[in-house]
């Protein structure tokens, strides 16, 4: 079964830990070395970076992820969303990455 790893910084490492993700702490300049190690991990699936530690990332590394199959990686928000449009708006990113087709959410009121 393909396991899910989180890569996040120290601040919130221990929240995702606490909800049982398997989680790697990084900081700024060790993220691309350390996402580079866990994809190269054969039972990884998923791999969630914060978007803080993403924003690091390289270009050439991105664009590798991008070829790449498996592991999916997706950038997640590092800290609390309360805009119900950005929360949106980051689901439908993360979708899109994961199955690779745009997907509009809509905000439930039929106004």
């Amino acid at each position: 079964m393909a396991r899910l790893v989180v890569i996040a910084t120290a601040a919130v490492a221990d929240g995702f830990r606490l909800a049982g993700c398997s989680t790697r702490t990084a900081n700024p300049t060790e993220a691309s070395r350390i996402l580079r190690r866990v994809m190269s991990e054969g039972d990884v699936g998923l791999v969630l970076v914060t978007a803080d530690l993403w924003e690091e990332i390289g270009e050439r590394l991105r664009a590798a992820i991008e070829r790449s199959a498996r592991p999916i990686v997706l950038p997640i928000p590092a800290g609390v969303v309360t805009d119900a449009s950005t929360r949106r708006q980051l689901l439908g990113e993360m979708l899109e990455r994961a199955i690779g087709y745009r997907i509009e959410l809509s905000s439930g009121s039929s106004t």
